[in-house]
């Protein structure tokens, strides 16, 4: 556990890391569009809830951050926004502590849009 400890600082010290995972495709949105900040709860996004996932954008930073920190959203904003999101949410946040004292966060957010039903183009067709 130590060693994977040791290992994420090691990758964190070179800076902020941005990763991206879509769950679902959905029409982009301009890169500053406006985003909801929601604080979800699991029927909300269960299957029939009020929203649907479309992904995930991870940060990664050397040392204790805030997810809310201002520079934060202006790289999940443009993120969520190419997604099709309509809101976010903090997902998880980890701290990870090494050696001498050193800490490393990693920061997963949610992007969200309303729940929508199936139409003719969106319905599942044989592959």
């Amino acid at each position: 556990m130590r060693v994977l400890s040791l290992f994420t600082l090691a990758l964190l010290a070179c800076g902020p890391s941005v990763s991206e995972v879509r769950m679902m495709a959905a029409p982009p949105r301009e890169a500053n569009c406006e985003l909801e900040f929601l604080q979800l709860k699991v029927q909300d996004v269960a299957a029939g809830g009020k929203y649907e996932i479309l992904g995930h954008v991870v940060l990664g930073q050397e040392g204790v951050q805030d997810p809310l920190d201002p520079k934060y959203r202006e790289q999940v904003r443009p993120r969520a926004c190419r997604m099709g999101g309509e809101g976010v949410a903090v997902m998880m946040t980890a701290v990870a502590e090494g050696g001498l004292g050193q800490h490393g966060t990693s920061i997963d957010y949610v992007v969200v849009r309303k729940h929508q039903e199936p139409t003719a183009s969106t319905k599942p067709t044989k592959f």
